[in-house]
């Protein structure tokens, strides 16, 4: 497949892309959820549009899968730390609202395992390279390319797959590079993905240099030799440990199996959100370059000084508290990206260099202090870029529904009135004009 057009591209959501891992992940299903558990009927108005959950093809945990990867004898799914009852290792999944999840009550993850929540993902994932700019932030990694990367809870491998049509686009583009660049490295890369459940298609057939191999990275240890990968990339796994585990010992393991000069990367989002306040300063010691692409994306790099308020929006109040409650209950951080930042401080002394980029997107289209600020106004690209985190956002709170009801005390009616009112605010209604954001972090260092 030929690789999207990357750097300086209008587009933020590579369709090329986006739909031929999304085809390669239904067409390459490795088995199909068959519950037996209780249902109900879909709600009205839902913005989960994939086909019946039925097909979600999630193998079962009970499984061992492994495309022949280092470290197979290793691999495990268990779901806790002792063997899980025989019921969850036959039938691991429940049915609610026409959504699967885990049936364990030992696995804390409150998203939906079905192909709706593959799409979000992939959605969310391609928004995220959009805003950065690239498939990763670490600046050591634009000099060297990496021969042998792991990502570490890879859901459907999409980021692997950016990752390696990004080198392709690098590589056709890099003609004139000089000797000990990235084209003296070119179609070297062998990706490694890792996840609790086998859900990602066989990248092999798109040309990547791929195997997966499946574990709950909540069991320590990893099931690889110690100093193996040059990079290990980590994306929106705050939802798959507890806060007590990743306060402990988050980067622990990752650091173990990433050689000396390698380089860790981790990119997550905040679950609450905040409002962001009007004509923020633009943050200290920021690149030029980095600078340049928030304003071509209409996005806000957040530094210790910018400034921020509680959300003005009724409808995200009222999510906000209910997910904190929820959280607390799983134990789980509703703002990982301050667990995240925190433990890349206590392991300062294991990197030799590292950085960090935090950066607000708004969600609403009609910011009412932009409007006012002499900005101008939103283009094409950049509306989309704000309407895509939106829809992102909304799936992600739809995905949580069980969790959520029960938190916020409603009824099913209740429910659905709550959230046939939300989705028309903030769809409809310009209800995030106070600057309501999705709240994204990438942090990276380089092992000493």
């Amino acid at each position: 497949m030929n690789g999207p057009s990357w750097a300086g591209s209008s587009a933020y959501v590579h369709p090329s892309l986006l739909t031929s891992h999304l085809e390669a992940y239904a067409n390459e299903r490795h088995a199909s959820i068959d519950s037996s558990s209780t249902n109900s009927q879909p709600r009205v108005g839902s913005l989960s549009s994939a086909p019946n959950p039925n097909s979600s093809s999630l193998s079962t945990p009970s499984q061992n899968t492994n495309n022949g990867g280092a470290g197979a004898d290793g691999s495990t799914s268990s779901l806790s730390s002792a063997p899980a009852p025989l019921d969850y290792v036959a039938n691991p999944f429940t049915r609610i609202n026409d959504r699967t999840y885990f049936r364990d009550p030992e696995n804390s993850y409150p998203l939906p395992c079905d192909l709706p929540e593959i799409h979000r993902q992939s959605l969310r994932t391609m928004t995220l390279i959009r805003v950065f700019g690239a498939p990763y932030c670490a600046t050591p990694l634009k000099d060297k390319r990496p021969k042998k990367i792991l990502e570490l809870a890879c859901g459907s491998g999409l980021w692997s797959h950016a990752c390696h049509d990004y080198f392709l686009e690098q590589d056709a583009g890099d003609s004139k590079s000089p000797k000990g660049t990235l084209k003296d490295n070119k179609n070297t890369t062998s990706f490694t993905g890792l996840d609790i459940v086998s859900i990602a298609p066989d990248l092999r057939r798109k040309g990547v240099d791929w195997q997966f191999v499946r574990h709950d990275i909540r069991k320590p240890p990893l099931p690889f030799p110690s100093d193996h990968f040059d990079f290990v990339f980590i994306k929106d796994a705050g939802l798959c440990q507890s806060a007590t585990a990743q306060q402990i010992d988050l980067l622990g393991e990752p650091l173990r199996v990433l050689k000396r000069g390698g380089i860790l990367e981790v990119w997550d989002s905040d679950h609450v959100f905040r409002a962001l306040l009007p004509n923020p300063s633009p943050a200290p010691n920021v690149s030029k370059k980095d600078q340049k692409h928030a304003d071509f994306t209409a996005t806000y790099t957040i530094s210790p000084a910018t400034p921020f308020a509680a959300a003005q929006n009724k409808y995200l109040l009222d999510y906000n508290s209910w997910v904190e409650k929820a959280f607390e209950k799983r134990k789980l951080t509703p703002m990982p990206c301050a667990t995240i930042g925190l433990s890349f401080t206590t392991e300062a002394d294991a990197f030799r260099s590292g950085g960090s980029r935090r950066i607000a997107i708004p969600l609403g289209a009609e910011v009412r202090w932009e409007q006012t600020s002499g900005r101008g106004k939103l283009n094409a690209e950049q509306l989309d870029l704000r309407h895509t985190a939106l829809t992102t956002t909304i799936q992600m709170i739809e995905g949580m529904e069980p969790m959520l009801m029960e938190a916020s005390g409603k009824s099913q009616d209740e429910w659905d009135r709550w959230w046939a009112a939300m989705t028309t605010d903030l769809l409809q209604k310009n209800g995030l004009a106070n600057g309501e954001c999705l709240e994204v972090g990438a942090w990276w260092g380089q092992k000493r």
